[in-house]
């Protein structure tokens, strides 16, 4: 057997890197950062403790590098998605609906989300992260979009950076509250067929509550 490329190499070592970071999630999402360790991870990833400990120095290290990649992942999705060409407030609920849907379809993604701004302190020494910058980076491919509705006569005029916030703050309301709902629909014994109904016909109340106040009066 011929010896492995260095490209290889480094897509081996980049899919290693991803089984434990995806690890990371599930772990994080059952335990929390404080009670999760490297150990556990390993476990997790079906990978030797010391295979994690060469990827990672310490439990930090990994939460770091996993919060920075979820969150360049979200900004990439995003800034993608509003580049559309398509009629804004239609654009809007179809977004709102994609987001809410992943609290069915990538469930343990998204409770990493409602969670991890909880732990950013023991990520992150004070001034070191700011939030809101970042948060201001993920809504502008919104705001763009929302600027250009305004332009167009689709969308009531107004602060567009306030209404991207207005809309993203009802989205987050909302995949809290769908997350609780989906957990106690399963208790009830619920079938999966009639979960998803439940939840579909609240996506829809969702998109249409948070795009609500962009219609022009």
């Amino acid at each position: 057997m011929s010896p492995r490329t260095k490209k290889q190499n480094e897509l081996i070592r980049e899919q290693r890197k991803q089984e434990i970071l995806q690890a990371a999630i599930r772990v994080y999402v059952e335990k929390g950062y404080a009670a999760a360790t490297l150990g556990d991870i390993a476990i997790q990833a079906g990978l030797a403790h010391g295979l994690v400990y060469y990827y990672f120095k310490n439990k930090k290290q990994l939460f770091r590098e996993l919060y920075e990649y979820m969150t360049e992942q979200s900004l990439r999705y995003t800034t993608t998605y509003f580049e559309q060409d398509m009629p804004v407030l239609a654009q809007f609920q179809s977004y709102a609906k994609l987001i809410c849907e992943r609290v069915i379809t990538d469930s343990q993604t998204q409770r990493f989300y409602m969670r991890i701004s909880l732990d950013l302190h023991h990520l992150y020494e004070p001034g070191e992260l700011s939030p809101f910058d970042w948060m201001k980076s993920f809504i502008q491919p919104m705001v763009r979009a929302i600027d250009k509705g305004i332009q167009h006569g689709m969308i009531r005029p107004g602060d567009a950076s306030l209404m991207a916030m207005q809309f993203w703050g009802a989205i987050s309301q909302g995949m809290n509250y769908l997350d609780q709902l989906v957990q106690e629909l399963t208790a009830q014994g619920l079938t999966e067929t009639e979960v998803n109904h439940t939840m579909s016909e609240k996506f829809d109340q969702i998109a249409e509550s948070a795009t609500s106040f962009f219609k022009p009066d």
